[in-house]
């Protein structure tokens, strides 16, 4: 599944001292090539003086949000308060917040507190509506990364049926013509056969004994006890994860991607998280974020720093 996530563009406002990057950039993401969006090395090695010059040129070549940068600190760093009690929600605020220190090659995000930080990240308990339905949005003016409740405790569910759909899939592609041959051969020797008028009852219930006798069936219900009790939330964790890494990309300056790897596409999404056996192995190496997403981010980080 792939989700809409945004930045309130109503919410943008431009700090004082920096008019020269006030207007936020927006621009087709219909018809820009891949390249076009992704900064070079060489650029990310300019001076200051570099940036603050050619600011508004390369914030409408690279997809750049300036406005949106209301929660860095003078050096470009954000300090993230997490306001939930919900723990895997922590987990996955501390997972995206790795993914882009490690890409970033810095550490460009840190947990803060109530009294210290830059920005909040915390729930919306607010509806979705016709003209709203993302799941996560960035509020530069409020300084607030919210995530819409009903679907994080619904998306769970989803996870859950997904994977347990997945197991009984596969279980009866290998074991279907077994189960069916079986039960027909046990009746048989009942005298019970397939000319009978009411054999689908008999067959069915000698089926399901069939079925519930194999060993693959007990593996089968022990995998399905694992989605429910453990890997539905833990596919959620790292979609999430993924979730909140795209809205600290909009934290960073950075509007939406025109490329669908990105992580910073208006839709974002990780198939992997809806895998039994992808999350059963483990997400832990997962990265979310693509060279061009974190050369746009340098990129507008270089441009921040250099105007303040």
């Amino acid at each position: 599944m792939r989700k809409l996530h945004h930045l309130k563009a109503q919410s943008l406002i431009a700090a004082a001292t920096v008019t020269l990057l006030a207007t936020p950039v927006v621009t087709s993401i219909t018809t820009a090539q891949a390249a076009s969006v992704t900064p070079s090395s060489a650029l990310l090695k300019k001076s200051n003086g570099y940036y603050r010059t050619h600011a508004r040129a390369l914030g409408k070549k690279y997809k750049l949000a300036f406005d949106a940068q209301s929660a860095l600190k003078k050096n470009g760093k954000a300090v993230v308060y997490v306001n939930t009690k919900d723990k895997t929600l922590k987990q996955s605020v501390k997972l995206a917040m790795a993914y882009w220190n490690k890409k970033l090659g810095k550490t460009e995000f840190t947990q803060g507190s109530k009294k210290n930080h830059t920005l909040t990240f915390g729930v919306s308990t607010a509806a979705a509506s016709k003209s709203d339905q993302s799941d996560a949005w960035w509020t530069p003016m409020t300084k607030k990364l919210d995530v819409r409740w009903s679907y994080y405790t619904a998306e769970k569910q989803n996870i859950g049926i997904s994977m347990t759909n997945q197991l009984n899939k596969a279980f009866y592609k290998q074991y279907a013509d077994t189960i069916e041959t079986k039960a027909k051969a046990n009746l048989a020797a009942k005298g019970i056969t397939t000319s009978d008028k009411d054999y689908l009852s008999p067959f069915n219930r000698e089926a399901s004994n069939v079925e519930t006798s194999l060993p693959a069936y007990t593996t089968l219900k022990k995998d399905v006890c694992l989605v429910k009790s453990t890997l539905a939330n833990e596919g959620r964790k790292y979609e999430y994860a993924s979730t909140i890494a795209h809205e600290m990309g909009h934290v960073m300056g950075l509007n939406h991607s025109p490329n669908k790897q990105d992580l910073m596409y208006f839709e974002s999404g990780n198939n992997n998280v809806y895998s039994f056996k992808k999350v059963k192995a483990g997400l832990s190496k997962y990265n979310p974020i693509t060279t061009t997403d974190k050369n746009r981010a340098k990129l507008a980080l270089k441009i921040y720093v250099a105007a303040h």
